[in-house]
């Protein structure tokens, strides 16, 4: 006869065998959880790329950066590589006191603000000139003497790379102009002042004019990867007196009785020219993607004035490993199979394109991987690195942050990040977003650790990075 359970021991053994099956479904939650917290993730590119560096390091003295960037606008104006675009920008905005009742003044301040465009059109402009074939009295010439500069604006902190952690991928270099940098009687003298008073003559005869110019700048824009000028702006500032008289037609707009008077014309005039340089790059130094994927490659091909006009140039992919992918005419890549090497070998892809009798080259590295690619992390892509003394250098790291998707603005989450130096008197670091730049202070015969704490979403990441420093200019390839 079997013995009966009571009804006490019969509850306690339920509650043990649910006890045991929680157990266990969150023994298998935390196993899972730890599998995929640990399980391999892609972490790309595994090096510097060879376009994060700028050809030409912005000069940090008007001097070199006034001959550095007159050179540059000099090659492009006689280059056969280049189409140039020009025209001016003019401004006719704020009030001019006039001599009529205040209806009338507000009237004529929004006609005259209104009439930029038609002032704009009577200075020269053009559009995709060929500067090798242009004549050389046509060229848009910036008269600009090292002696007329004032002030050279040096924004070192403007030059980034094409990558997503930077801004941009071009210097700017502006001078601030002394004003008296171009003869009154050019201004005056350059048919834009005789064809405004022609436009004018129904309404107003100008009797007189002075021009004072207030304020000047050059701005010149240059391309950091390849060394190139991209286009120059001549803004300036003018106060004009006019001695004016109007027209019998308009004569009922003075109150006074008096056809004659005097105005005060604020005005500003931008003069831009833009380069557009012959040839092909890509937007990117590198692709993460998964097999089977189809997508258009990121290049910009510039010819005939436009990008991708005109049928006489020829662009040609080559590929080290043809088995992986496959690129049509039309830039779309179709991803076969991952790489057989690893997922950290890149596939080098090289896009050529013939034109103008000229052969023009860029690469890009295409990473092929299974892998999950990691969205929140912190890691330096070198062993060890070298920085020199007395010099900003920035550190091969790279800071990976996810994105709320439920933003519609979809900004990052938010993040602290921790850098500590375990020698501050000879290295220290300055942060800068998610760039980190380390200066050092002193050399030393071994080298100083820098440790980064990443924390975000509920989770610590570090990494770490041995840092040799050596004397200024004796650095060796940080490779």
């Amino acid at each position: 006869m079997k013995k009966q359970l009571s009804k006490g021991m019969k509850i306690f053994l339920v509650l043990l065998i649910v006890a045991v099956l929680l157990g266990a479904c969150f023994l298998s939650v935390a196993l899972y959880a730890k599998h995929e917290f640990e399980k391999e993730r892609s972490w790309l590119p595994p090096e510097f790329s060879p376009q994060s560096a700028s050809v030409t390091e912005l000069p940090d003295n008007a001097h070199d950066a006034y001959e550095y960037a007159m050179r540059l606008y000099d090659e492009a104006l006689h280059s056969g590589e280049v189409e140039g675009s020009w025209h001016t920008d003019v401004d006719l905005g704020g009030d001019m006191a006039l001599p009529f009742d205040e209806t009338d003044s507000k009237i004529v301040n929004e006609i005259r603000s209104g009439a930029a465009g038609s002032v704009q059109s009577f200075y020269p402009s053009q559009s995709g000139v060929k500067m090798s074939d242009e004549k050389k009295e046509d060229l848009p010439v910036i008269n600009l003497k090292e002696s007329d500069i004032i002030e050279y604006v040096y924004e070192p902190e403007n030059v980034f790379n094409r990558k997503g952690e930077y801004k941009s991928d071009t210097y700017e270099i502006v001078f601030k102009v002394d004003p008296a940098f171009e003869s009154i009687d050019d201004i005056l003298n350059n048919g834009v002042y005789d064809s405004v008073c022609e436009a004018l003559k129904s309404a107003v005869t100008v009797k007189k004019a002075d021009v004072k110019v207030v304020d000047a700048e050059v701005r010149f824009r240059i391309d950091r990867l390849t060394d190139r000028m991209l286009g120059a702006d001549v803004s300036r500032g003018y106060e004009i007196t006019a001695d004016v008289s109007l027209t019998d037609a308009y004569s009922s707009l003075i109150t006074d009785g008096s056809n004659d008077f005097s105005v005060v014309l604020p005005y500003r005039a931008a003069e831009r020219v833009s380069f557009m340089w012959y040839g092909l790059h890509f937007l990117e130094d590198y692709m993460e993607q998964r097999p089977n994927d189809i997508v258009t490659l990121p290049i910009d091909i510039y010819v005939n004035g436009s990008a991708m006009q005109g049928t006489d140039f020829d662009v040609e992919y080559i590929i080290s490993d043809p088995s992986t992918m496959e690129i049509d005419s039309d830039s779309v890549m179709t991803v076969n199979k991952t790489n057989d090497v690893s997922a950290t070998e890149g596939v080098k892809v090289t896009a050529s394109l013939s034109y103008n009798g000229k052969t023009y080259t860029d690469d890009i590295v295409v990473y092929i991987t299974e892998l999950e690619k990691t969205t929140t992390g912190v890691r330096f892509w070198k062993d060890g690195f070298t920085v020199e003394t007395d010099k900003q250098t920035p550190l091969p790291v790279e800071i990976r942050v996810p994105v709320n998707e439920q933003s519609d603005l979809k900004t990052e989450e938010e993040y602290t990040l921790t850098v500590d130096v375990s020698d501050p008197d000879l290295l220290s670091i300055e942060v800068d977003g998610k760039e980190l730049y380390a200066i050092a202070h002193n050399n030393s015969s071994s080298p100083v650790t820098v440790k980064v704490r990443l924390d975000c979403g509920g989770h610590t990441y570090f990494a770490e990075l041995p840092v040799t420093i050596i004397e200024g200019k004796e650095a060796t390839d940080n490779g």
